[in-house]
């Protein structure tokens, strides 16, 4: 009833979900659109990221195993002073993270929204869970790397050399920004590929809000010089740093499903546009 090449897509499938890998992610996998040797980067980050989550798990159990008295209040008493000292991290560890990759001529009020999407603020309420914690640890250990302080600092400069940032409001930006994102959102979650006219109307869209007055309507060359320039400051690093945030803020992950749909319908696009 069954080919040699169905059982073994079959057996594939088994052991994808073995390694803990998303049914979605599996599919994706299978057709190509998300690279094997990135989905196993991202599958060992996620892995090293449960062990850091667990250790600090069994780290609590093991200090309330040794205390005297009322274990449960102790283990209370312990998770609210690390979600505590978490929470004073964090603060600290995002002035480090804009103050280090910022230039002084960056505009203040677009830090927070250029560099997450979101501003910060909103996202520092509430406890930490032991996850979020591992994800913190991680995100300090990304801006004591020189490298990677380098990577961003160079991905916001090309930002503002892009961007006509006096002529467009934070308000303004915000709007457009939320608008662009529920469109590509509601398009990703119907399995919408890089090339649908939906998708490819959301890019133009994006790419609009960028044009200056004398540019309009988009042309090909500014679409292009535009498009080239997101995509070389693409790195493993910044990926990186988008999933971390993502299991740090909750909030951020359909965020980061889009964000992957946009880029590769930029670069579908841009394909179309050298075979023309």
């Amino acid at each position: 009833m069954y080919t040699a090449e169905e059982i073994w897509r079959l057996k594939l499938i088994l052991t994808l979900r073995y390694l803990n890998f998303g049914i979605d992610e599996i599919k994706r996998m299978l057709a190509g659109d998300i690279p094997v040797d990135m989905a196993i980067e991202w599958q060992i980050e996620a892995l090293d990221l449960q062990m850091r989550t667990l250790a600090s798990m069994k780290s609590i159990l093991e200090q309330t195993k040794k205390s005297e008295g009322d274990s449960l209040s102790y283990m209370h008493e312990l998770i609210e002073s690390i979600s505590e000292d978490a929470l004073e991290r964090e603060k600290f560890i995002l002035e480090k993270m804009f103050s280090s990759v910022f230039p002084e001529q960056f505009p203040v009020e677009w830090r927070e929204i250029v560099l997450l999407g979101v501003n910060i603020s909103s996202l520092l309420e509430g406890k930490l869970s032991a996850a979020q914690t591992a994800a913190l640890n991680e995100l300090e250990e990304m801006f004591n790397d020189p490298q990677i302080v380098r990577e961003m600092r160079h991905d916001v400069m090309s930002f503002l050399e892009v961007v006509h940032l006096p002529k467009i409001s934070v308000e303004m930006w915000t709007a457009r920004m939320l608008k662009n994102h529920k469109q590509l959102l509601k398009a990703a979650e119907q399995y919408a590929t890089p090339d649908s006219p939906v998708v490819q109307a959301n890019i133009q869209e994006y790419v609009l809000l960028f044009a200056d007055v004398e540019e309009l309507p988009v042309s090909q060359s500014f679409f292009r010089r535009f498009a080239e320039r997101l995509l070389s400051n693409q790195s493993e690093n910044l990926e990186r740093f988008r999933r971390i945030c993502s299991i740090l803020y909750p909030g951020l992950q359909s965020y980061m499903k889009t964000n992957e749909l946009f880029y590769q319908a930029l670069q579908w696009k841009l394909q179309q546009m050298d075979k023309e």
